[in-house]
């Protein structure tokens, strides 16, 4: 199991955990919470630009779904592991990740390239490149 699974298995028992907890008072939002703490924490040498990314999906993924109590989808965990895969220099290469979400993966990492190692940065800003988001 590779990290984005990882993270993709523990968002999915931190739903089941919520669900079983308060019973029919599910609460996807604060679920959504927890997954976007989790996805941070998971990565503790690159915090702080974790933490940027995982921000950037609540907000554009959750805090603007129709119905983010139901929150998290399937397409949205799948956004998630695409951009866990960004993080450890990836190319998820599945389509997942819109021209939006490139330009402002593009954004996070000029703002935080002077806390980064350089072959880390070299790797995320050669994705973004890839996909004309720079």
């Amino acid at each position: 199991m590779n990290d984005s699974e990882k993270i993709i298995a523990d968002a999915r028992r931190i739903v089941k955990h919520e669900r079983a907890e308060n019973g029919d008072r599910y609460d996807g939002y604060k679920a959504c919470e927890k997954i976007a703490d989790l996805f941070a924490k998971s990565n503790p040498n690159m915090l702080s630009l974790a933490r940027s990314v995982g921000d950037y999906w609540f907000s554009t993924y959750i805090n603007a779904s129709a119905n983010p109590a139901l929150e998290p989808t399937d397409k949205n965990l799948d956004r998630l592991s695409a951009l866990q895969n960004f993080i450890e220099g990836l190319d998820d290469d599945r389509g997942i990740l819109s021209d939006e979400d490139w330009q402002e993966l593009g954004q996070i990492v000029r703002f935080e390239a002077e806390d980064m190692p350089i072959d880390i940065l070299s790797s995320m800003m050669s994705l973004i490149v890839d996909h004309g988001a720079l």
